[in-house]
């Protein structure tokens, strides 16, 4: 394998996990929040614990395949599979909250990232204050980051096992 590839898939990998990682945190923290248990109405956290359910998955698998082996690019298939719940996920989120924070936008992307708290103060994943539209922002958008990264990885994987995996040719001659 060459070592670009290596590096490459070392780099999708780091990120696959930063992503699922910031799904698990912040899912996490909106299903603990105590306000959301006063409202009485537990029902939508289903898609909450959805995206829980394959971001720790996901962080699992990425963490496993982090260590760059060949035998990682067999597994394309498994990733490939993966985006799909991811970006299901993704779209639950950002289709439950047009009514409460507005249409899906772009620029969700970079606010969702302005919102990670990097400052080792306190215990939180987003900064102090975050609204409940900031946590579903980051939610879809990590979602969706998540999702195009294990499609990048399946494809990077497909690729590798197209090369490196050659059908044999038929001989030429007779039949026994």
């Amino acid at each position: 394998m060459a070592v670009w590839l290596k590096i490459v898939t070392i780099a999708i990998r780091a990120a696959q996990l930063i992503c699922a990682v910031v799904i698990v945190g912040v899912a996490g923290q909106y299903i603990a929040d105590p306000v959301a248990e006063r409202k009485g109405d537990l029902g939508h956290l289903s898609r909450f614990i959805f995206t829980i359910v394959f971001g720790t998955l996901s962080a699992f698998l990425a963490a496993i395949w982090l260590i760059p082996f060949s035998s990682n690019h067999m597994n394309w298939k498994f990733d490939a599979i993966l985006a799909l719940p991811l970006a299901a996920g993704g779209g639950w989120l950002a289709y439950c909250s047009i009514d409460t924070c507005g249409n899906p936008a772009f620029s969700d992307s970079s606010d969702a990232v302005k919102n990670i708290n990097v400052s080792d103060d306190d215990d939180q994943l987003l900064k102090p204050g975050s609204s409940v539209c900031t946590k579903w922002r980051v939610l879809y958008v990590f979602s969706f980051a998540a999702a195009v990264l294990w499609m990048i990885s399946a494809a990077v994987g497909f690729f590798w096992v197209k090369k490196h995996f050659v059908k044999p040719k038929p001989k030429a001659g007779r039949r026994r």
